[in-house]
């Protein structure tokens, strides 16, 4: 069974993969910083799994993290546009740089796969739905450009 690292695992959506990947019988392991996500995302599995309360940017952090993981599931982000474009340097340090630090502890440690979780605001305020992979980026935020940057470090 292949052992998967949920980055941002106590929000929304990393809780409740991480919550699908535990009823499968697969080791998890949950890195959350609490910024945005809640531990009580994580009610009912949380004695499943192995939280990790600390920053995903943190190189050392990241680097352990990664020990005996097949799987990152990269979630984690600060996702806000509005909150971006009031403090982007923080949209950048957590989205950007978290991200780069991780795709090389990824690299460093011999990950298998890396998902990454990118956002539809990279594709601006098209009214196309649902947005295509092959459609034009127009990031009109720092949190679109941040997720696109993202985008293009994961290639």
């Amino acid at each position: 069974m292949e052992r998967f690292l949920v980055t941002g695992g106590a929000g929304f959506i990393g809780s409740n993969i991480a919550a699908k990947l535990v009823s499968q019988g697969c080791f998890v392991r949950v890195i959350d910083n609490l910024l945005t996500g809640k531990k009580g995302n994580l009610t009912g599995i949380i004695d499943k799994i192995e939280f990790i309360e600390a920053d995903m940017g943190d190189e050392k952090i990241a680097h352990s993290a990664m020990k005996d993981i097949d799987v990152v599931l990269h979630q984690g982000a600060l996702p806000s546009v509005p909150r971006s474009v009031d403090d982007p340097a923080a949209t950048h340090k957590h989205c950007v740089d978290a991200t780069f630090t991780l795709l090389l502890a990824a690299r460093d440690a011999g990950i298998k796969r890396f998902v990454y979780a990118s956002s539809s605001s990279a594709y601006g305020d098209t009214p196309t739905s649902p947005k295509l992979e092959s459609m034009r980026p127009e990031p009109l935020s720092p949190y679109a450009a941040a997720k696109l940057a993202g985008e293009y470090y994961a290639k």
